[in-house]
């Protein structure tokens, strides 16, 4: 699950990058799970969302992202368009030049300059007038024969790697060196950071359900946080950060918790045996052990692994915003 969060958030990196705006910040900001323009807006626009819909002129630039993101017949924009989404469809005039990524991408309407595309489909349909070059890179163009493109057409098909589809076998040896992997980490964070994780053990011992909501609330808010950063370009960078420092965190969240766990066992079941370094670092090898397990079970493994990846994280988050109380503080001096 952590590589798969890792992908995604690569892919909304991209989406970022692809609004970073050279010229200044935009004038317009539109962010929702739908956003839709149905105004004239004066000056650049900037919309992030779950569907975007700009259906009236823009006086000026235009920056979107989102699953689908769409520029109607009347969206007739007078500057440059940069649209990153799972589906984009231009079917407006667009004065400027316009790239656009996304795993299908259709264009219905005239553009005064340069086409620059990437994507799994290209669609030309009949109302498409490209004055300037059409640079596509991806897989499928379809091209209406209606379509113009005055400045001739750059097609550099994605070169496909045959994928080796690995044998249960494989799948299984691999899942395994990952699992060991997380068994070595725990065991050096439980021999070599046994007060950070008395502190979080504690504070999954008072406040469990704030741990847990302070862990869904990382997990969701950090990347579109992130990608928010990006939409400038001095904030790209730290954007990036942000993304990298998540998934660091997601690894963290999710060893320490054994750790965490497996010292709190040991307190209760051999408290004269917790102060040793050894039976720590073997309560966190056993507990990752069993959680490597339990996340194979089918139709449960899922779930108790993003529970695991959320509590841990936000025990970590938590106990770094805590503030101190006065027996620590003494006990620091």
């Amino acid at each position: 699950m952590i590589r798969r969060i890792v992908l995604l958030l690569a892919a909304f990196a991209f989406a970022g990058s692809a609004l970073a705006d050279e010229t200044g910040a935009s004038r317009f900001l539109s962010i929702g799970g739908t956003v839709r323009i149905s105004e004239p807006t004066q000056g650049d626009v900037l919309a992030l969302g779950g569907t975007v819909d700009i259906g009236a002129p823009v006086a000026g630039d235009v920056r979107a992202a989102g699953g689908t993101v769409r520029l109607g017949p009347d969206a007739a924009v007078s500057g440059d368009v940069a649209l990153a989404g799972g589906t984009v469809t231009v079917d407006g005039s667009i004065q400027g030049n316009v790239r656009a990524a996304g795993g299908d991408v259709r264009i219905n309407g005239p553009v005064a300059g340069n086409l620059s595309i990437a994507a799994g489909t290209l669609a030309l349909g009949p109302a498409a007038r490209i004055d300037g070059k059409l640079t596509f890179h991806g897989g499928q163009l379809d091209r209406d024969p209606a379509a113009q493109v005055t400045g001739g057409v750059q097609h550099e098909e994605a070169t496909h790697t045959p994928r080796h589809e690995r044998t249960p076998l494989e799948r299984f040896v691999r899942g395994w060196i990952w699992t060991a992997g997380f068994m070595l980490i725990a065991a050096i964070m439980a021999a070599a950071l046994p007060g950070p994780s008395q502190r979080l053990a504690r504070e999954l011992r008072e406040r469990p359900w704030i741990t847990l909501f302070i862990g869904f609330l990382a997990l969701t808010s950090v990347p579109i946080a992130a990608v928010l950063m990006m939409v400038t370009i001095i904030g790209i960078p730290l954007g990036i950060i942000a993304l990298l420092a998540y998934a660091a965190l997601l690894l963290v969240g999710y060893v320490w918790l054994t750790v965490v766990v497996g010292g709190m066992l040991l307190d209760r079941i051999r408290p004269e045996a917790a102060a040793r370094t050894a039976w720590r670092v073997g309560a966190a090898v056993l507990t990752m052990l069993v959680l490597g397990i339990l996340v194979r079970v089918p139709f449960v493994g899922d779930t108790l692994r993003f529970l695991a990846t959320g509590v841990g994280v936000g025990m970590v988050v938590a106990a770094m915003f805590r503030r101190p109380q006065p027996a620590e503080m003494q006990a620091a001096a």
